[in-house]
């Protein structure tokens, strides 16, 4: 097998690989084992993972596997087509608390969660996001963390042999508590939108995990941190074009936006028209 890695993303909370596999005539077909937990989510192609005599499964791009450490497997290629994947490595200790809160495990690797999952169909978009932000010009550190770790809980959600048991799972937070998490972010987004945040960063200011602040801050806004932090970013450059004649880049770069076209981007994606179109509708 004809096997290409190459790192899209790297942080503290997580790394991406994106991998290209081809099968070759001479493949032996041996066993592999990983020395992490990894989540492989493939985007294109076909490919069977075996876990032993008679127990495989196919995957494509609908599907989540799970590569345990230590737990052998054995990759093959129907129809020798080969396939190309996304592969994400969290850290060892997010990892544990992301499983916990999700479904009350610590391992990834357990009779509890299926080592495959079918991906619910907004987790199959979230990872077409996902892919469009690791290849953007300026990768979005906020936006690749808050996918990733979106489709990864939804991943391990639906491999949960019990689904029953994740309302039990979570540990519950006093609504008091919710609410001081989501309103202290909230403010460290405001006084600085232009800071280039990170999910773990935010995390670590109100002394929780990065997916228990994922879902919370979700819940309570109605909107995901990182297009929070676009929408907060976008009301300032909104009152800087009334208040200045400054060209419309300089004002992106003063809003913490990575280039124009990031910054025109998300304008259109927010209020339907770009910068230049706004001014020129004398909205400004």
């Amino acid at each position: 097998m004809a096997l290409t890695l190459r790192t899209l993303f790297q942080s503290e909370l997580l790394s991406i690989r994106h991998g290209v596999a081809r099968p070759a005539p001479d493949d032996s077909q041996e066993l592999e084992c990983e020395t992490a937990d990894l989540v492989l989510l493939p985007i294109a192609g076909v490919l069977a993972k075996h876990d032993g005599p008679k127990q495989h499964v196919i995957a494509n791009a609908n599907h989540a596997i799970f590569l345990g450490t230590g737990q052998p497997y054995r990759i093959t290629f129907p129809g020798n087509i080969g396939d190309e994947a996304l592969v994400l490595d969290f850290s060892k200790e997010a990892l544990m608390q992301m499983l916990v809160d999700a479904a009350g495990v610590q391992q990834l690797y357990t009779p509890v969660l299926r080592p495959h999952s079918l991906l619910p169909p907004a987790s199959v978009l979230h990872r077409e996001l996902l892919w469009r932000h690791l290849h953007a010009p300026v990768v979005d550190q906020l936006a690749v963390q808050e996918i990733s770790v979106s489709v990864l809980t939804a991943s391990v959600q639906a491999a949960c042999r019990n689904p029953g048991q994740l309302d039990n799972a979570r540990p519950t937070l006093t609504q008091s508590r919710r609410r001081w998490q989501v309103e202290t972010v909230k403010e460290l987004i405001s006084l600085y939108p232009h800071q280039d945040w990170a999910l773990d960063e935010l995390a670590r200011y109100v002394h929780t995990s990065p997916f228990h602040l994922s879902r919370v801050f979700r819940e309570e806004v109605g909107l995901p941190v990182h297009r929070y932090l676009i929408r907060t970013r976008l009301a300032s450059a909104l009152r800087a074009m009334q208040a200045s004649c400054h060209d419309l880049s300089k004002i992106a770069h003063a809003c913490g936006f990575a280039s124009h076209s990031h910054f025109t981007s998300s304008f259109r994606s927010v209020f339907g028209m770009t910068p230049s179109q706004s001014q020129q509708r004398g909205m400004m």
